[in-house]
C-alpha cells in the first residue's frame, strides 16, 4: 500500500508530513512525500492508493478531479485548518458549503479535520457522507504532545519570541500586495473587504517594527528571535532591526521548535498563539496595536492569549514573564477554547489518520493502482495549456527533480517549497530514535519508464523495496 501526501510549504507542513509517514510506516505502508508545484507531474507517476491533498480550493479541484477519476483515494488534510475567520469566505459553514456546491463533495473520499468544530460544519453543510468526515486533529501538533515534545531541539533558548503574521501586506512568493490581494480574491473574499484587511494590516505592521525597536532597546540584555510567517519577506524585518544586537530575525525550521525554547511569545492575529498553549508557553496579544476589524477577522488568537493593552503593560510583563506564566489558566484555555478547534493534544492525531486511510484502502479490496506517464504528460489535467505539457514533457524526461531544480534557478523562492532528504532524514531518524523503532528508509522516488529520480520522497518501511 502506499499514500501520497501534498507538502504545501515545508517550514510548515513537512513536520507533521513526516509524523504521518512514521504511523504509516508502522503499519506497512509507504508514504510518499509530494511537493506541491510537482505534485501534477509526480502523483500520477506513483502508484498511489490513496493522496493527501493540502486543501480543497479553487485553485486545485480540477486536479483533485482528475486524481480522483485515475482511481485515487483522494483525501483532505487542510494545511490551515485551525485558526478560522469568524466572517467571510474562511468560516466553518462557508468552507464546508463550497466543498458541497463546487462538487468537491463527489470526488472526496474523506476529510480530516483539526477539531470538532470545522467537521461539525461539514456535518451539516457540506453534503458529503458522515462517515467519510474523520475528527482527529492534525498531525503537525503532534510535537507539542508531552510524547514527543523532547524532540523539539532548538539552537537557542531563552528569547522573547516575537511571531510576525503579515503576509498579506509583507508578501514572500508574489510580487506584490496587489497580487496576494488578487488571489485571496480569488478564493472567495469580498474584495472591498479584502482591502480594508490591507489598510489594517499594513498600519498594525507598522507599529509592531516600532514597538520591537523599543522593547529591544528597553531589555538590551534580552535576546528577541523575531520570526516572520512562512509566506513573509524576511528582509523587512532585518532591515528594520539591523542595529538592535540582541534582535534576531531568523525563520527557519518549525515554529514549534523555537516556542518550545521562547520565553514567551509576542504577537498579533497569530495563530502560533494555540501552539504556544500546547506547549506551555504564555502567549502575549499585543492588543494595543490591534484594530476592530482584525480583531474580529479571526478572534480566536486574542481570546487564548494574555491581552495586552499598552506598551507600558507590555514592558512590565516582559519584564517579569515567569510570573504572568505562572499564573496563567493554561489547562482552562485549552480545554475551552483550544480543543474545539484543535482536537485532542495528546500526540496521536497520525496514528488516527494513518488508521482510517489503512482501513479505506483495504476496503477498496482489489484495486491495484499503477503508474500512468500519460496523465503525467498532460500535467494530470484534461487540457492542458501549452506551457503545462512543455513542462510536463521536461519532467518526465529529466525527472521532476531535476526539473525543479531548473525551475528554482529562474524563481528563486520556489526552493522554500522543495522537499530535502537531508532534513527528512534528519526527521525521520529523531522520531524513530525517540520510539526505539527501525529507521524508516528514505529516497527520491524514481519514473517508472526511466527511472529517474522524481522531486518526491519515499518513506518506507525498513526492507520494502520501492
Amino acid at each position: 500500500m502506499r499514500v501520497g501526501f501534498v507538502v504545501d510549504h515545508p517550514k510548515r507542513d513537512l513536520g507533521g508530513a513526516v509524523m504521518l509517514a512514521h504511523a504509516l510506516a508502522g503499519r506497512g505502508i509507504e508514504a510518499v512525500l509530494i511537493p506541491l508545484y510537482s505534485q501534477a507531474i509526480d502523483v500520477p507517476l506513483l502508484a498511489l492508493d490513496a493522496l493527501i491533498v493540502n486543501f480543497a480550493r479553487p485553485v486545485n479541484l480540477e486536479l483533485v478531479r482528475a486524481y480522483a477519476d485515475s482511481g485515487i483515494a483522494v483525501f483532505v488534510l487542510d494545511t490551515e485548518g485551525g485558526v478560522l475567520a469568524d466572517d467571510g469566505a474562511n468560516t466553518p459553514h462557508r468552507l464546508a458549503e463550497y466543498v458541497r456546491d463546487s462538487g468537491y463533495g463527489d470526488v472526496l473520499s474523506g476529510y480530516f479535520f483539526w477539531g470538532s468544530t470545522l467537521h461539525d460544519a461539514f456535518v451539516r453543510h457540506s453534503g458529503m457522507r458522515p462517515e467519510s468526515l474523520h475528527l482527529t486533529g492534525c498531525p503537525r501538533f503532534d510535537f507539542a504532545a508531552s510524547r514527543w515534545r523532547e524532540i523539539l531541539d532548538y539552537p537557542r533558548d531563552g528569547f522573547v519570541l516575537m511571531n510576525a503574521n503579515f503576509p498579506l501586506v509583507n508578501p514572500r512568493f508574489v510580487r506584490s500586495p496587489e497580487q496576494e490581494v488578487a488571489s485571496v480574491v480569488a478564493a472567495g473574499w469580498d474584495a472591498d473587504y479584502v482591502v480594508r484587511i490591507l489598510a489594517d494590516s499594513r498600519k498594525i505592521l507598522g507599529n509592531y517594527l516600532e514597538t520591537v525597536r523599543r522593547l529591544a532597546a528597553q531589555f538590551p540584555e534580552q535576546p528577541f528571535l523575531v520570526r516572520p510567517h512562512p509566506f513573509e519577506d524576511a528582509d523587512l524585518y532585518r532591515r528594520s532591526f539591523a542595529s538592535f544586537a540582541n534582535v534576531t530575525v531568523d525563520g527557519r525550521g518549525s515554529v514549534l521548535n523555537a516556542i518550545q525554547h521562547a520565553r514567551c511569545v509576542l504577537h498579533v492575529n497569530c495563530g502560533t498563539s494555540i501552539e504556544a498553549i500546547m506547549l506551555g508557553k504564555l502567549p502575549l496579544s499585543m492588543e494595543f496595536l490591534n484594530t476592530e476589524l482584525m480583531s474580529r477577522h479571526s478572534s480566536l488568537p486574542s481570546r487564548v492569549s494574555r491581552k495586552v493593552e499598552s506598551i507600558e503593560e507590555l514592558l512590565d510583563v516582559v519584564a517579569d514573564t515567569d510570573a504572568a506564566t505562572a499564573v496563567y489558566p493554561f489547562s482552562q484555555v485549552h480545554a475551552e477554547l483550544v480543543r474545539p478547534w484543535f482536537h485532542l493534544a495528546d500526540g496521536y492525531a497520525s496514528d488516527r489518520v494513518a488508521a482510517v486511510l489503512r482501513e479505506s484502502i483495504l476496503a477498496r479490496g482489489s484495486i491495484t493502482p499503477r503508474p500512468s506517464v500519460s496523465r503525467s504528460l498532460s500535467a494530470s489535467r484534461p487540457r492542458p495549456r501549452t506551457g503545462q505539457r512543455l513542462q510536463a514533457l521536461v519532467a518526465n524526461g529529466v525527472g521532476s527533480l531535476a526539473a525543479a531544480s531548473l525551475r528554482s534557478a529562474w524563481k528563486p523562492a520556489r526552493r522554500e517549497k522543495s522537499l530535502g532528504l537531508g532534513a527528512i532524514r534528519r526527521l525521520v531518524s529523531s522520531i524513530c530514535g525517540h520510539e526505539s523503532t527501525s529507521v524508516w528508509q528514505v529516497n527520491h522516488a524514481r519514473h517508472p519508464s526511466t527511472g529517474v529520480p522524481l522531486a518526491s520522497v519515499v518513506i518506507a518501511p525498513a526492507g520494502v523495496g520501492h
